[in-house]
């Protein structure tokens, strides 16, 4: 295992360069480099929502709002039992996430993915993931989670999610779903929970992303009434 001094001092070192960019992308990167992955993504939760706080590429960004979409893959399996998770994409789909795996199989091809949750302090943050195109993990699942835990301290004591959170336009998306949600539950009178899963459902079908369906319903370019 990675000694969690050495950790430290690469995530230290690594999220101090490019300081104009947000810090969430300048860990999340970091993560990439240290993991030695291909790609890297964090998701974090809030109350039952999601956000892709930082996706260091279009796959990365791609594979969560599968799982985002479908509620089903490794990230919310690592979440919900707080435990790392690794899964190969292939042809053949995980029975633990079927729709997730023929679906990433075909938009991204055989992929390792990682997921590990963030828990600093022992609190469930969210999900740092990455994904890789050769020969998967090379860091332990300790070494993962500490990582995780760190950069999930980090972005807690961020001012600029914690101080004002509206200021960010990746919470306003989040916020945006939240208000779609609300919109469709007066549109067709059901369920909030059954609400957004029609959003995702509807994101799905047309291989967009859920904030941007929600974005169509609250700026009224969508309405579900008039879905046949």
């Amino acid at each position: 295992m990675t000694d969690r001094t050495e950790i430290l001092a690469q995530l230290a070192r690594l999220a101090a360069a490019n300081a104009h960019r947000h810090l969430a992308d300048r860990l999340c990167d970091a993560a990439r480099l240290i993991l030695n992955a291909a790609g890297a993504w964090i998701a974090v939760e809030e109350g039952t929502s999601r956000l892709t706080l930082s996706a260091t590429d279009d796959r990365a960004g791609e594979l969560e709002d599968l799982q985002d979409v479908l509620g089903q893959g490794p990230c919310l399996t690592a979440s919900r039992d707080l435990a790392p998770v690794t899964t190969i994409v292939r042809e053949q789909p995980d029975p633990r996430w079927p729709e997730f795996s023929r679906a990433a199989w075909q938009r991204v091809g055989p992929t390792t993915i990682q997921a590990v949750p963030m828990r600093p302090g022992g609190q469930q943050f969210g999900v740092l993931a990455a994904y890789f195109t050769d020969d998967g993990p090379t860091e332990s699942d300790d070494a993962a989670l500490f990582l995780a835990a760190a950069i999930g301290a980090a972005l807690l004591r961020d001012p600029e999610l914690t101080d004002d959170p509206e200021s960010d336009g990746r919470w306003s998306a989040r916020a945006e779903v939240h208000q779609a949600t609300g919109m469709v539950v007066v549109q067709l009178r059901i369920q909030p929970e059954d609400a957004l899963a029609i959003l995702r459902a509807h994101a799905y079908a047309h291989d967009t992303s859920l904030a941007e369906v929600a974005h169509l319903v609250v700026t009224r370019q969508l309405d579900f009434r008039g879905e046949a």
